[in-house]
């Protein structure tokens, strides 16, 4: 089955309280869209792949479309439904095709946990999406399932009655589709909820409706589902990302004498047997040798450091230095 990517990135952002769109934000070096776009260029074709875009689209679609991806947007902005239905409407026809849908603000999604999504549509099932049991479960959509551990509907938390509120699986906002059956149902989506929108969760009770199946597929990482909403948000998923670099790292050999002050962006490459001293800062694109030692509190932007190299404490290192 050939596969197509939507991106919804078309919210503004609100509690960011910041000019810049949402997606926009610096997260490792690079903006918080870029680490999902990654996950979608290694899906997908660019020529079938679309961001939705909305506030701030002229920056966003700038950014997006300088790594060959398009973009349409959504105007007026009627929920994540309305907002497949405008992806669809820009990607090839393709009934016999898979849609993986994706959310510009969730960039810690491992690709084997959307392998494991493709592989259950590509099975047979008309959906899948991602699930994670969290304690408290908190404002995400509770996910329903049958006694044969098919999902039947995704109820949003905001019109769950106490019942529904009681369940600890919730959606991931993740989300893989054939496109044929997908089309259908959005087609048929009303606005009948407290946010007079278009949820996309909505079309799993569709799709179960015609007898069709929806897969959960559970995550074995929660944190991989984490989205963006705030300032706050943001540091987190940081902190998130540069200690699996870290822990990368030092499993390939390399020492970290502190990983609560080290940060290293992806994108950079260190050897085994490299120190590096606390507070170091390592950006994208920087190359440590092997047996080198970074002083502390070193900052190196996209330099290379030979092999037994020696970088003294508090030195700046950029390409121009």
């Amino acid at each position: 089955m050939s596969w197509s990517v939507a991106v919804l990135a078309a919210g503004k952002g609100t509690r960011m309280r910041s000019q810049q769109p949402k997606v926009l934000h610096e997260l490792a070096g690079r903006p918080v869209i870029d680490h999902v776009l990654d996950l979608a260029l290694a899906t997908a074709p660019t020529d079938r792949i679309v961001v939705v875009v909305g506030h701030g689209a002229q920056e966003v679609a700038g950014h997006v479309e300088a790594r060959g991806v398009r973009t349409t947007v959504q105007e007026p902005q009627l929920g994540t439904g309305d907002a497949v239905r405008t992806a669809v409407a820009a990607l090839p026809p393709e009934p016999d095709g898979g849609l993986m849908v994706l959310s510009g603000d969730v960039p810690l999604l491992a690709a084997a946990s959307l392998e494991r999504l493709r592989a259950r549509v590509d099975g047979g099932a008309a959906a899948a999406l991602l699930t994670a049991t969290l304690e408290p479960p908190g404002s995400y959509g509770r996910v329903l399932r049958d006694g044969d551990g098919a999902v039947t509907a995704i109820v949003e938390a905001r019109d769950a009655d106490p019942t529904a509120l009681a369940v600890r699986e919730v959606n991931a906002g993740v989300y893989a589709f054939r496109r044929g059956p997908i089309e259908e149902a959005l087609a048929r989506l009303r606005p009948d909820n407290d946010q007079a929108e278009y949820y996309l969760t909505d079309v799993v009770a569709a799709l179960r409706g015609v007898g069709l199946t929806v897969a959960g597929v559970r995550l074995d990482d929660s944190e991989e589902m984490l989205g963006i909403n705030t300032r706050a948000d943001l540091a987190t998923v940081a902190r998130i990302l540069n200690r699996r670099v870290l822990d990368g790292l030092m499993a390939s050999g390399v020492t970290v004498l502190d990983p609560t002050t080290t940060w290293v962006e992806p994108g950079c490459a260190v050897a085994p047997d490299a120190v590096l001293e606390p507070g170091v800062v390592l950006r994208r694109g920087t190359r440590v040798g092997g047996g080198a030692r970074v002083g502390a509190h070193a900052v190196l932007d996209g330099v290379d450091v030979p092999a037994g190299g020696e970088i003294p404490p508090l030195t700046l290192l950029t390409p121009h230095s």
